[in-house]
């Protein structure tokens, strides 16, 4: 009967959320990566990159991008898109930062940056599309 219970309520929240479902899904579940890496970034950062950029701006670095990833995680079911638009910026603006370092190192140092830099676009390429996707209207609108 428990077990029952939990299915249900899964269920029951499972569809509370609008469609796509699934895409809103993987959204909040590559905030959620975001989130975690700005974390990791502020509390671990990359040696050559904060040696590049220096202590307090890679906390801003790491900063952009927990703000923006939390926006997106809090903004992503409730559709509202305004908000989510702005936490998308967020990390980009975040994602910019870093690439700028790496574009920078990579042509002032001797080796490649360029898989770095590759990944970077990629991932910001990724909320580059969600952003695509909500361009429109300040809220989802409902069906």
């Amino acid at each position: 009967m428990i077990r029952s219970r939990g299915a249900r309520r899964v269920r029951l929240l499972w569809e509370s959320v609008t469609e796509p479902r699934h895409l809103k899904l993987t959204y909040f579940v590559f905030y959620g990566i975001a989130l975690l890496t700005g974390f990791a970034t502020l509390l671990r950062p990359p040696q050559s990159i904060e040696g590049a950029l220096g202590g307090p701006l890679t906390a801003v670095w790491a900063a952009f991008v927990i703000m923006g990833a939390f926006g997106g995680l809090l903004t992503v079911f409730p559709g509202w898109w305004f908000a989510e638009r702005i936490s998308i910026v967020m990390i980009w603006t975040g994602a910019a930062i870093y690439f700028v370092v790496v574009l920078s190192l990579h042509i002032a140092q001797s080796g490649s940056r360029l898989t770095q830099m590759g990944w970077i676009a990629l991932g910001a390429g990724l909320f580059f599309v969600r952003w695509l996707l909500i361009r429109k209207y300040t809220f989802e609108p409902r069906r």
